[in-house]
C-alpha cells in the first residue's frame, strides 16, 4: 500500500508549516516511503486526492490542513473502498478530527496510522444544490452559520486570534453580529428517516444545519447527540423566534443544552429537502459554496475508512 500526503502549509495563517516540520522529521527518522503534494490554492487538495486514489490500488491518504483542506481531499477520493484516510489537523478549528474522536497530536495520529492496517468506518454527508453537489465530514448548512463561515474566510479578526491560538473563537463572535443583520427566510422542509416522511413549514428560518459530527464552528455542539458512525445525520434548525430570543438562547447552544428550547429543532434524517422563498448562504465544512433556494442533504452511511 502506497502512502500519499496532501499538505496545506498555509493553514492556520501559515503556522501549519511548523506542524509539517514535525511530520517530515518523523517520516525521515522512520524511513517511511511516501509521495507528497503541497497545495497552493483552492481545489488543489481535491485534484491531488483524485490522482492518488484513481489507480485501483490501496492507498494510505494522509491530509494535513484545516477542515477546509480535509473537505477538499474528501471530495477528491475516487475509490473509497481502497482508500484509508488519515486527517492530520493543523487548522484553527479541527472539528472533523474532534468529531471522530482522534486523540493526540499529528505525530501521534500519524504513528498509529502507519503502524496498523486496522481502521474505523464513518458516515459522510452529501449536499445537492443547483449546479452541483459536495461531500462533507462535519456539517453543511444554510443561514447564519453559513454566512459566518463566509465572513471568516477573509476575517481580520480570525487572523488576529490565530496568532494566539484562538481562531476558533471567531465563529462565535461573528455569529452575534450576524443574528441581527442576516435575513430570516420562510421555507418548507421535508425529511425522510427510516422510511418515515415528515413535512414542516418554517417561518423565519435562521439556519438549518445538517450535522454528521456533533460540533462545528470551532466546537459549538449544534447536535450534541450526533455520531459520525450512526448511519444517519442530524438536522438542527432554528426558526420562528425573534432575533433577541435567538441571541438569548446562544449560551444554551454553546453549552449543548438547547434541545427542546422553543424555536430550536433537532431531527435525525436519512434525507432532507429544504425549499426557501429566497436564497440563503450555504457552507460545506465551513467553506462557502453560494446562495440557493433549494438544497438537499443526504447521509452516505459507513462510507469512509479512517486510520489513526
Amino acid at each position: 500500500m502506497k502512502n500519499v500526503f496532501i499538505v496545506n502549509k498555509a493553514s492556520r495563517t501559515g503556522k501549519a508549516a511548523d506542524t509539517w516540520a514535525k511530520i517530515d522529521e518523523y517520516l525521515k527518522n522512520n524511513k517511511v516511503e511516501y509521495q507528497i503534494f503541497f497545495t497552493a490554492g483552492a481545489g488543489d487538495a481535491t485534484e491531488f486526492a483524485r490522482q492518488a486514489t484513481s489507480s485501483g490500488e490501496k492507498v494510505g491518504l494522509f491530509v494535513m490542513g484545516g477542515d477546509g483542506t480535509l473537505n477538499e481531499a474528501l471530495n477528491g477520493i475516487a475509490d473509497f473502498e481502497n482508500t484509508l484516510y488519515t486527517p492530520l489537523p493543523s487548522g484553527s478549528a479541527n472539528d472533523f478530527v474532534s468529531g471522530i474522536g482522534l486523540q493526540g497530536d499529528v505525530v501521534d495520529i500519524l504513528d498509529r496510522a502507519l503502524n496498523t492496517e486496522e481502521y474505523k468506518i464513518y458516515d459522510i454527508g452529501k449536499v445537492i444544490y443547483e449546479g452541483g453537489e459536495r461531500l462533507f465530514g462535519v456539517s453543511s448548512g444554510i443561514g447564519v452559520d453559513a454566512y459566518v463561515c463566509l465572513q471568516a474566510l477573509t476575517s481580520r479578526l480570525k487572523k488576529f486570534l490565530n496568532r494566539f491560538g484562538l481562531g476558533a473563537a471567531t465563529y462565535g463572535l461573528l455569529t452575534v453580529g450576524d443574528i441581527f443583520t442576516m435575513p430570516f427566510i420562510d421555507g418548507e422542509i421535508t425529511t425522510w428517516f427510516k422510511d418515515e416522511k415528515r413535512e414542516f413549514y418554517f417561518n423565519g428560518t435562521i439556519f438549518a444545519a445538517a450535522m454528521n459530527c456533533k460540533a462545528e464552528g470551532g466546537g459549538i455542539p449544534m447536535a450534541p447527540n450526533a455520531r459520525p458512525d450512526s448511519g444517519y445525520l442530524t438536522a438542527f434548525c432554528a426558526h420562528d423566534i425573534s432575533r433577541l430570543k435567538c441571541l438569548c438562547l446562544l449560551p444554551f447552544l454553546i453549552a449543548g443544552k438547547h434541545e427542546g428550547k422553543p424555536g430550536f429543532n433537532l431531527l435525525n434524517f436519512d434525507k432532507i429537502h429544504i425549499k426557501l422563498k429566497s436564497p440563503m448562504c450555504l457552507h460545506v465544512d465551513g467553506e462557502h459554496v453560494g446562495f440557493f433556494e433549494e438544497i438537499r442533504f443526504e447521509c452516505l452511511p459507513h462510507a469512509l475508512k479512517i486510520r489513526g
